[in-house]
């Protein structure tokens, strides 16, 4: 058995073997981290959105569960108490 004479090969294709090799993967590196952030990204707007999403309804919720009858109720015992609004609110009924 004779056996098949070795080709030689340029070191210009071997460097650019190597070169394509070096280039895939330092490309495909980077992608991937870009493709991930991308990922990362989508995922927090999405989470930000059902938030919005969720206290939007809340405030509905709060809205439909407040009375409509037009009747306001003033706590004076709330350090937050607005009483130019309390009185806004007794002109406006006495009128």
């Amino acid at each position: 058995m004779s056996s098949a004479p070795v080709r030689q090969v340029s070191s210009l294709f071997k460097i650019g073997r190597w070169s394509a090799l070096a280039f895939g993967l330092s490309y495909g590196f980077f992608h991937a981290r870009t493709l991930r952030n991308e990922a990362a990204a989508r995922h927090t707007e999405s989470e930000y959105a059902r938030k919005v999403a969720l206290i939007e309804e809340a405030k509905k919720k709060y809205a439909a569960s407040q009375p409509s009858d037009g009747s306001v109720k003033f706590n004076f015992d709330d350090p937050n108490f607005d009483a130019d609004k309390w009185a806004k609110h007794l002109e406006s009924q006495f009128k």
